[in-house]
């Protein structure tokens, strides 16, 4: 029986590991990535966002959900407080919170700074949630990891950091961002990547 326990124990800890799910990168150079990042138009995360400014700092839970160029995004803090909503597209946005609606016409990042002050930027920040540089701006400088993703990004005045990366639809996208530049820093860990259900 002492020697029967042992090996008991041994079985139980193998199985178990066994069960947990295995992550391999892929190895793809990044023409190959970029061009296949490019077929992802409609995706939903969820994780969390944390945002600092020299003066403030907020945190909650975030919910985006993408298509082709119509978004979704709601932010929600601790329980639920200070909740906000954006739905917009290349009209529009809205922007609603318990101060009530807000519409604008000048883009996500206006309209979100004109209310909270936060310049959060938004749309750049939909290509970098996928691990790709906003194609709109002129210029960008990339380093990349021994797999071909983006391990740095420098585009339109911020530094994008991905610490992370996790599989969604068979391709590496990024589990942990953190964003930043001389005014505002961004952190998002995201904890669930999938395809929209059609509407």
């Amino acid at each position: 029986m002492q020697r029967l326990f042992p090996t008991l124990l041994l079985f139980l800890v193998v199985s178990g590991c066994s069960t947990v799910p295995t992550y391999a990168p892929q190895h793809l150079n990044w023409p190959q990535r970029e061009a296949a990042l490019q077929q992802i138009t409609a995706w939903q995360l969820e994780g969390r966002i944390a945002i600092r400014t020299a003066d403030d700092s907020w945190s909650g839970s975030l919910w985006w959900q993408q298509l082709d160029d119509a978004y979704e995004i709601k932010f929600s803090g601790p329980f639920g407080q200070g909740a906000i909503n954006l739905v917009g597209d290349q009209q529009q946005v809205v922007l609603n919170s318990s101060e009530g609606e807000m519409v604008g016409h000048d883009g996500a990042e206006q309209l979100m700074y004109e209310q909270l002050g936060w310049r959060v930027p938004i749309s750049s920040l939909r290509y970098w949630v996928l691990g790709r540089p906003d194609p709109t701006q002129s210029s960008s400088l990339l380093e990349f990891d021994d797999f071909g993703r983006i391990q740095s990004l420098q585009q339109g005045g911020w530094l994008v950091n991905y610490r992370r990366y996790q599989l969604f639809q068979q391709l590496d996208v990024p589990g942990k961002i953190a964003i930043k530049n001389h005014q505002l820093g961004v952190k998002l860990v995201i904890d669930h990547w999938q395809q929209p259900e059609k509407t």
